[in-house]
């Protein structure tokens, strides 16, 4: 994880030294601007911390009191993630954005087959775990083009995170609860803009979170892909 960060690091450093170095292809105007995105994201799970977590403190418990025999679950950790945001650009290198972002949710699904004090009992046993919040980010930007250009972007995500459970069986009625906590996600990324009819930009941008949520609610690296569109004032 240690490596993970200080390649992370080092990337976005690069990126933003070189853009900040070299000459312009097209001398951008300076400015605000706003937009969106929306895309997918893909959080590297692992569905072994969610089998834990439901052995040792939803079932066998006083409340649940059932004994598993038979455990048939899923992890899905893709979703559907989206943002907007705004910027300004000081000039043809460099600009800082600030906005909300929302990376879905990682969804665990279980059924398990055992029984309550001897009667045979089927249930149900969901998790969700999600992440989303306001972030902040400086790019590094490198024209290519009147029209293209490529860039960098380094930054900071205040995340909350939540984490919902669902359980039903035969026994009674479904019983849920839900808690949250907040952190500080560290990211980094690289994409490509495209410019029309003078003040819109169309992009497409790849994004690396690390340890996306914390250590209450899953915590663990997020890999976002999105398209997005920018104005500028």
């Amino acid at each position: 994880m240690k490596q993970q960060r200080v390649f992370a690091a080092a990337l976005a450093a690069v990126v933003l030294a070189t853009a900040a170095s070299m000459p312009a292809a097209q001398a951008a105007q300076p400015g605000f601007y706003i937009g969106g995105f929306y895309g997918q994201s893909d959080k590297d799970s692992d569905i072994q911390d969610y089998r834990t977590y439901a052995a040792t403190r939803i079932y066998p418990s006083p409340v649940v009191q059932l004994t598993v025999e038979q455990l048939t679950d899923s992890l899905d950790t893709k979703d559907s993630a989206f943002g907007f945001f705004a910027g300004y650009r000081f000039n043809t290198h460099f600009a800082v954005e600030g906005g909300y972002m929302d990376l879905g949710s990682v969804k665990y699904r279980g059924r398990a087959r055992g029984n309550i004090t001897g009667v045979p009992t089927d249930a149900t046993l969901n998790f969700d775990s999600s992440s989303a919040g306001l972030n902040v980010s400086a790019l590094g930007i490198w024209p290519l083009s009147y029209r293209w250009e490529v860039y960098g972007r380094a930054g900071a995500l205040f995340s909350s995170n939540d984490f919902s459970i669902y359980y039903d069986d035969v026994e009674q009625s479904p019983r849920t609860d839900r808690f949250s906590d907040n952190d500080v996600d560290f990211f980094a990324g690289v994409g490509t803009s495209f410019n029309f009819l003078e003040i819109y930009d169309v992009r497409l941008e790849y994004q690396h979170i690390l340890d996306a949520g914390d250590k209450n609610t899953d915590e663990a690296n997020a890999n976002v892909i999105t398209i997005g569109i920018t104005v500028v004032f």
